[in-house]
């Protein structure tokens, strides 16, 4: 994948992310959200690092690995932590897609 489109991708994937764990900024992915209650708030959210890597056999899916760190609720900083958004392509857009559990 070109070193633009992986940039782009994984900028998008840790919005999501910091709305997944913040709660800030769901409005703009409903459908993703829909389902999903904020249990407790992360604070001071930042993404470390972040890449990007098509799915095998899958050219319109996107698997974006980010570490990420933040204030848990308890107070506590952690980081180092690793989280997977798996994104698809819609036309010409990508979104989030729910990976089964």
């Amino acid at each position: 994948m070109p070193r633009a489109q992986e940039k782009e991708l994984v900028a998008l994937a840790s919005r999501i992310w910091h709305a997944e764990v913040t709660g800030t900024g769901r409005e703009e992915w409903p459908g993703y959200f829909a389902e999903q209650l904020l249990r407790a708030p992360y604070r001071d959210v930042r993404i470390q690092a972040g890449i990007a890597r098509t799915v095998t056999g899958h050219p319109d899916r996107v698997h974006v690995r980010l570490v990420w760190a933040g204030t848990d609720p308890a107070g506590d900083y952690v980081d180092g932590r690793l989280v997977q958004v798996l994104l698809a392509r819609h036309s010409t857009t990508w979104g989030p897609v729910r990976q089964p559990l």
